[in-house]
């Protein structure tokens, strides 16, 4: 289960709502090394003490990228990407079993966090963030599809003509014009546009330009407004109210549009559902 951007803007909001001003007492690192050979993670797991004795100053969030910013030059980077339970706890008695990192604050409460696919938990000082690779992706000069009054319509309109790609790659990967958007995204904001998940952007007419746009701040708007997708919880640990209209819940099903069986194709590294009749 992905964590795209309007997850981790909403994370980063309960984030900052929640622990900032808070001091760390202590550092507890599970089951990591496995994580270590699968996602990035630090290798010296000394290199988490650092953290404490730090009081969270300001959360900082961009793409899928959240930014923990502390006092003494450091820094706790998480990337969700592909998945992670990410949990605010008042008191020890609602700590899960498991968890990666586990974070104990000086008022007794804590932050646990369960890395569940493929991202990043990662303690960095200051002179050492900007090299991360999830932060030089998302904390870069490619535009966020939302909450950026600089992206327009005709600004994506540009950008898309400036590449000869699949929409796929258009949106999803390294050379995304847009940053924090996965599969999961992708299927249900090109179904909402009709388009076929292999056309190539050059084929795209300037109704297709502005369908796509539109779809995009439609579908993500939603689902921040929904509390994000129905299969991720927040930090209080609710579960969000989206449910995706184009995706993996709609295997075997009939398009909602049209009536259409729904197809099933693997496609730019995953499975792409969608209607072979409404998306052309």
């Amino acid at each position: 289960m992905s964590v795209e951007l309007p997850e981790a803007m909403i994370l980063a909001e309960q984030l900052n709502n929640t622990i900032v001003g808070k001091k760390i007492k202590a550092c507890e690192m599970k089951d990591y090394e496995k994580l270590q050979k699968l996602t990035f993670f630090n290798k010296d797991i000394k290199e988490f003490d650092r953290l404490l004795d730090c009081s969270v100053k300001s959360i900082h969030q961009r793409g899928n990228v959240i930014r923990i910013q502390m006092n003494k030059k450091m820094n706790l980077v998480l990337g969700p990407d592909y998945g992670a339970s990410i949990l605010y706890h008042t008191s020890e008695e609602t700590l899960p079993k498991k968890h990666h990192l586990k974070i104990q604050f000086t008022d007794k409460s804590y932050l646990t966090i369960r890395q569940t696919g493929m991202g990043l938990i990662y303690s960095a000082a200051d002179n050492e963030v900007d090299s991360l690779y999830v932060v030089k992706r998302d904390f870069s000069d490619t535009p966020s599809p939302i909450g950026e009054q600089e992206f327009t319509v005709e600004k994506f309109k540009e950008m898309l003509s400036a590449k000869n790609q699949n929409i796929k790659a258009s949106l999803v990967g390294k050379t995304a014009i847009v940053v924090g958007l996965s599969n999961a995204a992708f299927q249900e904001i090109i179904f909402k546009a009709r388009i076929h998940p292999k056309r190539n952007t050059s084929s795209f007419s300037e109704s297709d330009i502005h369908n796509v746009y539109d779809a995009m701040k439609d579908i993500l708007n939603a689902r921040i407004c929904s509390g994000g997708k129905d299969n991720w919880t927040n930090l209080y640990g609710e579960a969000g109210r989206h449910t995706p209209v184009m995706g993996s819940n709609m295997k075997d099903k009939d398009c909602p549009e049209c009536g259409a069986k729904i197809e099933m194709i693997a496609h730019g590294g995953g499975q792409v559902f969608f209607c072979p009749h409404c998306q052309k």
